[in-house]
């Protein structure tokens, strides 16, 4: 019988002991049950406050989680009902709490038995908007507007995008693969070589993906290499490069630029040259902190500036920062993102362009960062962009949006004089 061990260990991995969400001990329904489960994780805690008399101590947090988890079972699986109850009882004496499977058993029925009341119940925003309450703060006087459609698409899984490598083929002649293959996915609207699927496709379902003829990456992260437009001949700097999915589409793009990438995880590097190889691109590989400034990469014509941030913007494929993102991060980041633009200002040539990028969708990281640069500045001027997402006094900002991109932040700025 089916029981959701693996799910609770890897659940308490995240919510109690504070990890990022793990998936290498889950089956895919597994992964898919334990996302769900952080998506809507003050939803479901709040349901089994609501069914429990009282709550349960501290060292049977993983009873607790148990079942959070066979809720969403109930709610999101498709399977009778009653196999994630019988999935979550047969667990409850995995764990060694043979004492707790009447008790999860009780609790399971009595919900599939008053749902809607129990459901009723639960008042708190927390629960009801599945956000801690300092972003949904964050939200509401960032994006007073928008912050409702925000809310909705985070709690949503986002769609599944490839980016079609077209020094293979072009969109066009890959959807001809999809078709034959019996797939069925619609052109993008923001890039011409995305292509987005209304389900998710199984990676080894799709034609040629082991060899570099398509990769998945989210169609607002694909604006980025089209905004930096890159140009036969250029030197250009990808800072904080890894996993490498921004390097590779720049020299998909044009690729006799001389490109850098770099990040300061040497581990996840590993996952750029693996991409390069597959997709059949080549670039120099460098770890190194570019929070500080590394006067031995020279000097570029263009520069990627994706620095970390709170990923604000793609929650709803990374639910667990909900979890582990606090209001307290904030200024520690964007005084980080401070000194990334510092330093890699320092990097490029007169004449040069510099794209700042962020997964956010906080002013405070966008924004505000490139406005305080400019002002300390006076060789740094705002570029115009397309008209995308909502438009900024500097930059864009594209919001989640369900069924299209995920969150992100672009500024261009340019360097006065004239490069060599």
């Amino acid at each position: 019988m089916r029981s959701f061990v693996n799910e609770v260990k890897t659940l308490q991995t995240t919510a109690v002991e504070g990890h990022i969400f793990d998936s290498k001990h889950l089956d895919p329904l597994g992964r898919l049950l334990v996302q769900a489960t952080l998506r809507q994780y003050f939803w479901f805690d709040a349901l089994t406050n609501e069914l429990l008399e009282k709550p349960l101590p501290k060292k049977h947090r993983d009873l607790h989680l148990l079942i959070m988890i066979g809720l969403c079972a109930i709610d999101t699986l498709n399977q009778p009902q009653h196999t994630s109850v019988n999935a979550t009882v047969e667990t409850a004496k995995r764990l060694n709490k043979r004492w707790a499977s009447s008790l999860t058993n009780a609790t399971l029925r009595r919900y599939l038995r008053d749902r809607s009341d129990i459901q009723s119940r639960v008042v708190d925003p927390v629960a009801i908007h599945n956000h801690p309450i300092w972003m949904l703060d964050q939200f509401r006087v960032d994006l007073p507007k928008h912050y409702p459609a925000v809310i909705l698409a985070n709690n949503h899984p986002g769609p599944m995008t490839l980016r079609v490598n077209i020094l293979r083929q072009s969109r066009a002649a890959y959807l001809d693969r999809l078709d034959a293959a019996g797939l069925h996915a619609e052109p993008s609207n923001l890039s011409p070589q995305g292509l987005q699927f209304k389900s998710p496709v199984p990676i080894s379902k799709l034609p040629g993906f082991e060899d570099g003829s398509v990769s998945i990456q989210d169609e607002g992260a694909q604006l980025a290499a089209l905004l930096l437009d890159p140009q036969p001949g250029e030197r250009i700097l990808d800072a904080c490069s890894a996993p490498g999915g921004k390097s590779c589409h720049l020299l998909e793009l044009e690729p006799s630029i001389t490109l850098v990438s770099t990040d300061i995880d040497p581990s996840r590097l590993e996952r750029v040259r693996d991409n390069f190889d597959r997709l059949g691109v080549d670039g120099e590989i460098n770890c190194l902190d570019l929070a500080q400034d590394q006067p031995q990469l020279g000097t570029f014509d263009k520069i990627l500036l994706d620095v970390p941030c709170s990923a604000s913007g793609v929650v709803r494929r990374h639910p667990d920062i909900k979890l582990l993102r606090r209001a307290s991060d904030l200024n520690d980041l964007v005084e980080h993102q401070k000194r990334f633009l510092l330093s890699t200002w320092a990097r490029l040539r007169p004449g040069g362009v510099l794209l700042y990028a962020t997964c956010s969708i906080f002013s405070a990281e966008n924004e505000r960062v490139v406005s305080q640069f400019l002002e300390a500045h006076p060789d740094a001027s705002i570029l115009p962009l397309p008209e995308v997402g909502v438009p900024r006094t500097f930059g864009v900002q594209l919001l989640p949006t369900q069924n299209a991109h995920d969150g992100f932040y672009y500024a261009r700025l340019i360097k006065a004089g004239t490069g060599s």
